[in-house]
């Protein structure tokens, strides 16, 4: 147990270091305290037998008379999140088609004509937008760099700063990588304590859109008073032979294909695959024509960052697992109990949150802490975790909302946009932990009320 707590130390000194050195990409930064964290446990020469360079290359090629190979174990890693990293180059690739051949536009064009006259709906249709990819993929990163790009530009022509608008684009990609359909974190809960990944669309939509809707009101409502319905457009690229329903079809067809797959999942094909088929869709009904090559390049040129950041946990929850660092974190979730429990999760799962992004918090707590609320609604609680955990997407070294919105919007300091999140950000732990506590007894009001729930 001390030895691994020792690893555990370095591999996290090491991240909270690098986080303070911004020229090194956080990928990379994680794949450094991996290696670290190899070597300290033992994994390499433990004797150093031979010269301290063998030692250390044998945590790539192995050293037959103590320890395996580790790049067996560090490829394996790597791979851990592969469905989660065809899914976001899936995803990313339909919403640039989407982009490309209009449709994005034009619905975004059609939000602002029918509700330029009411400001507060516009803002949380445009909120609602961002949501979306994230809400679709399970990975904020999409959000951000697909409708979160798009609406940047009208949010500062009706006057949001770009602190603030940077903050909207965050908290959206926030909100919608736990809304329904695609909660990535539940999913992983999910499989460890063999639940199905039904009966998650009502706890998550009541988790996520009242704040949602809050967040973008308490930001952004005071700095709109009036919307300019042609200057708003003007920003917007239109095309006049992009028109109807048929260039949204594909994306209304992809939301109904997810709603129905939670509820029949044996038609569920793999949401990598589901999007593809939204990818066919959406170039053969097209209006214009598409350079399917140079679309393609372009989206995983934006996505490789994400995708390397997703092998690069894994890498580390491989090492933290062989090293004995991933068992002592269990055991002491496990050690937690009433008021210190609910406490200890409000602040630790957003900072491990922080260091191995919501996907990695998942893998690691999730499972242990889903087994110490043995007599809660199980639905609710893995819906709550989640939610806390993703509140570690705003969080350093990995800060995968933040981050990407702050590049996004082209600010330097990431400083006044984080301020502007921290009310949300708390409300969303203490609602979090409120539904945790209470778990049974909403499940008990909301089908007195006819709600159809598990």
């Amino acid at each position: 147990m001390t030895n691994s707590l020792i690893v555990l130390g370095v591999m996290l000194a090491i991240l909270v270091a690098g986080s303070f050195m911004r020229k090194i990409p956080v990928a990379v930064l994680l794949v450094v305290a991996s290696i670290a964290g190899a070597v300290v446990g033992g994994m390499t020469d433990p004797l150093l037998k031979r010269d301290y360079f063998t030692s250390i290359a044998s945590v790539f090629v192995g050293n037959s008379e103590t320890v395996p190979s580790l790049l067996r174990h560090f490829m394996e890693g790597s791979m851990l999140f592969l469905n989660l990293m065809l899914t976001v180059a899936a995803g990313m690739l339909f919403m640039s088609i989407l982009k490309e051949n209009g449709a994005l536009n034009l619905l975004t064009r059609e939000i602002v004509g029918g509700f330029h006259k009411s400001p507060t709906l516009l803002l949380i249709l445009i909120m609602i937008l961002i949501m979306l990819p994230a809400m679709l993929t399970g990975s904020a990163p999409a959000s951000v760099l697909s409708t979160g790009v798009l609406v940047l530009p009208i949010l500062l022509e009706i006057g949001v700063s770009r602190d603030d608008a940077a903050a909207i684009i965050a908290l959206g990609s926030l909100f919608g990588m736990v809304a329904p359909p695609v909660n990535v974190p539940a999913m992983l809960i999910g499989t460890g304590v063999y639940m199905p990944y039904e009966g998650f669309a009502i706890p998550l939509l009541i988790l996520t859109l009242p704040l949602a809707v809050f967040s973008v009101l308490y930001i952004a409502r005071r700095s709109v008073s009036k919307v300019d319905k042609e200057a708003v457009l003007a920003k917007i690229p239109g095309d006049p032979a992009v028109k109807g329903f048929l260039p949204q079809f594909p994306l209304v067809f992809l939301i109904g294909y997810m709603i129905v797959k939670s509820y029949y999942p044996q038609i569920d094909p793999g949401t990598p695959l589901v999007f593809c088929m939204g990818i066919v869709m959406a170039l053969l009904c097209s209006k214009k024509k598409i350079n399917f090559w140079k679309v393609s390049v372009q989206s995983m040129s934006e996505s490789v960052e994400v995708m390397a950041l997703f092998a690069a946990v894994g890498m580390m929850i491989q090492i933290m697992g062989l090293t004995g660092a991933r068992g002592a974190t269990v055991l002491g979730a496990l050690g937690l109990k009433g008021p210190l429990l609910y406490l200890s999760i409000a602040v630790v799962a957003p900072i491990v949150g922080g260091l191995l992004m919501p996907f990695g918090c998942a893998g690691v707590l999730g499972i242990p802490l889903i087994m110490a609320f043995t007599n809660k609604n199980a639905i609710w609680v893995t819906s709550a975790l989640t939610l806390i955990m993703c509140v570690g997407a705003l969080l350093p070294p990995t800060s995968v909302s933040a981050q990407f919105a702050a590049r996004a919007v082209g600010l330097g300091n990431q400083g006044k946009m984080l301020k502007k999140c921290v009310l949300p950000a708390v409300l969303s732990l203490i609602l979090s932990v409120v539904v945790m506590v209470y778990a049974n007894e909403i499940v008990v009001f909301l089908r007195g009320l006819g709600i159809p729930l598990k």
